[in-house]
């Protein structure tokens, strides 16, 4: 590799050259390597350095570096893959219907201790029934559901009757416990699902990359829950039905996922499992404050793709 460093074309003879420089009096360390020229295609020693090192490694040696990512100052990343975690710009924003997952979790953690089951009935009453999305609000009134159909719901569909009833039986206030026990230091749930009179004062629930990562990767190491239910939780994952981001961009793929949104609110992330589900990782992008709703999806599917590309199965 010859590099034309300002005037001096022979690459040994530019290293003979440094080290006569520093033995010579009135030379300074930090001017030893000389600056890039500007008028010609010159390249640093530095670069030399790093070409050379490049091109030691393995051709199947995967780079995690995730600089080639560009995000929005209202968009927030976590990887992990290949063992490492990474956030990008990760902040406190509105957490939309990804506030769901953590309702599931202590759902989850109270059926595995006995307290409740999903087989445990209810029944559905009109005051229970609230718009956006999700089915339940077609129900009749008086429909008998089990804990197993909501707690689906609230997930595949992103059902807000669904969750709603779950907040109610599991208490608002626990669930903040929990959120706070965990660990989730962004995270919290301050109203129900369309309530539309909190809503007007601003009162919302919040959440961020590094928690929403951290939740999926508990789950993916099977550290949420018992071995039952951390399957449980996956299947309903799995089973989401909201498809236009990340699954549309990665159709080849087993995704456990939610998404969220809002006006100017755009929110998918999940567990990402190889063919065979044997291998995984975690990808979750999160948009607080987009200017075009559509050029945040088709951003997000092109991350989507670049972060799979990098991934390094066995």
């Amino acid at each position: 590799m010859i590099s034309k460093l300002q005037g001096v074309k022979p690459f040994l003879g530019l290293c003979v050259g440094m080290i006569i420089c520093l033995g010579i009096s009135g030379c300074n360390q930090s001017d030893s390597l000389p600056a890039a020229s500007n008028s010609d295609s010159t390249i640093s020693m530095q670069n030399n350095i790093d070409n050379m090192t490049n091109t030691t490694l393995p051709t199947n040696k995967k780079n995690n570096s995730w600089g080639d990512l560009h995000l929005n100052p209202s968009e927030s990343a976590y990887i992990y893959m290949n063992g490492e975690s990474n956030t990008i710009q990760s902040h406190r924003v509105k957490a939309a219907s990804m506030i769901k997952v953590y309702i599931l979790s202590y759902l989850f953690e109270k059926i595995d201790k006995g307290e409740i089951s999903l087989q445990d009935v209810y029944v559905l009453k009109p005051s229970d029934k609230v718009g956006g999305s999700g089915v339940l609000y077609g129900y009749e009134s008086g429909s008998v559901l089990s804990i197993d159909t909501i707690a689906r719901l609230m997930i595949t569909e992103s059902d807000n009757t669904a969750t709603n009833i779950l907040i109610n039986k599991l208490g608002l206030e626990n669930i903040n416990s929990y959120i706070a026990t965990q660990g989730y230091k962004d995270t919290q749930l301050n109203r129900k699902m369309m309530d539309l009179n909190a809503m007007d004062k601003g009162i919302e629930n919040y959440t961020s990359a590094q928690d929403l990562g951290n939740w999926f990767l508990k789950l993916a190491k099977g550290e949420m829950a018992s071995d039952l239910s951390n399957k449980q939780m996956i299947d309903y994952l799995v089973g989401q039905t909201d498809t236009e981001c990340i699954s549309a961009a990665l159709p080849n793929r087993i995704i456990a996922h939610k998404t969220g949104e809002l006006a100017g609110v755009y929110h998918d992330g999940g567990i990402i499992y190889n063919t065979n589900r044997n291998d995984y990782y975690i990808l979750i992008l999160l948009s607080d404050g987009y200017d075009s709703r559509a050029g945040t999806i088709e951003s997000f599917r092109s991350i989507a793709k670049q972060v799979d590309i990098k991934v390094n199965w066995k």
